[in-house]
């Protein structure tokens, strides 16, 4: 046994590679709105008094946060924007927390530029990060010497074409197009629709990344049937998109992994260290997770008894 995972590019080395599947495991969320939420009416009254009593507490969070003094707007801010969605770590994670902190304390049209903003800053990632990879697209020629992109259907076609986007984002990317440039280009109509047009270009851009950064929304890489935790499909490995923003924070586990914190509050995997030379397709591994002895994950108690049991 061992603690930690595999160095990255060693994996495709390892004998017993397959009966391995990559494990993502860092992620980004923030269900703070939906405990802001009313109690609902069939809830029991032991219920509602503990809604109650997590909702007294988030709102004293947001005043030490972000001030007593505009509490109520704060707090139905909050409500509106919604949870933030699960999203892999990656560049967007940052700014997109300030960008919904700027809505929720009224700062509206900072919020709007943001998340206007931060979509346009996705899309030259995707192209600008993943490009090599399409050198023999016909798009390459276009994109290979430029440092940025501002037309953003050209940007989605590319994406497209290189099948890099989800499916259904790209109606995101370019509704949210549609409101930056009515937005940030000279519009004396703004005004009047400042907080409702942020909150609209908050709610594409957290479908934007629930989509494609996301994971449990069906993303086409997932091993489907493995509640709780996602692992990666074997044709998906060398996927560009997932060899560049997924692989690099995941571990490279068998279907007997176990996890610990560590000391400094991040999670690490622990694994066995040899599944031996069994391939296991993907429906295969996904079987074996649903169906693993919990006696035989492994875990730091595990891990130590085999240690005093070697001598």
């Amino acid at each position: 046994m061992i603690g930690g995972v595999y160095d990255y590019n060693e994996h495709a080395k390892l004998a017993d590679r397959g009966a391995r599947r990559y494990h993502p495991f860092s992620f980004d969320f923030d269900s703070t709105p939906m405990n802001l939420k009313d109690p609902e009416e069939h809830w029991d009254e032991q219920a509602k008094n503990d809604h109650a009593n997590s909702r007294a507490q988030v709102v004293e969070r947001l005043k030490v946060e972000h001030g007593v003094r505009n509490i109520a707007m704060i707090t139905q801010n909050t409500i509106d924007l919604g949870p933030k969605s699960m999203s892999l770590l990656s560049y967007h994670n940052m700014l997109h927390e300030q960008a919904r902190r700027s809505f929720v304390t009224g700062a509206y049209y900072p919020a709007l530029v943001a998340a206007c903003a931060l979509g346009e800053r996705i899309l030259n990632h995707l192209i600008l990060d993943l490009r090599d990879s399409f050198k023999a697209s016909p798009h390459y020629k276009k994109v290979y010497r430029k440092d940025s992109f501002d037309y953003w259907p050209f940007a989605v076609t590319v994406l497209m074409d290189w099948k890099v986007l989800v499916t259904g984002v790209e109606v995101d990317f370019l509704a949210l197009s549609d409101l930056r440039n009515r937005s940030i280009h000279f519009n004396p109509d703004t005004y009047q629709s400042l907080r409702e047009d942020a909150l609209t270009a908050l709610h594409r851009l957290d479908k934007i990344i629930a989509k494609q950064f996301g994971y449990f929304g069906r993303q086409p890489w997932f091993i489907e049937n493995t509640p709780g935790a996602q692992f990666i499909k074997r044709d998906y490995e060398t996927d560009p998109f997932v060899r560049t923003y997924i692989i690099p924070r995941s571990g490279f586990v068998g279907p007997l992994y176990g996890m610990e914190m560590t000391p400094d509050g991040n999670w690490r995997h622990l694994d066995y260290a040899d599944y031996g030379d069994e391939e296991l397709a993907d429906e295969a591994f996904a079987t074996r997770v649903r169906d693993r002895d919990p006696k035989k994950v492994v875990s730091r108690e595990l891990i130590e008894k085999n240690r005093k049991s070697m001598g």
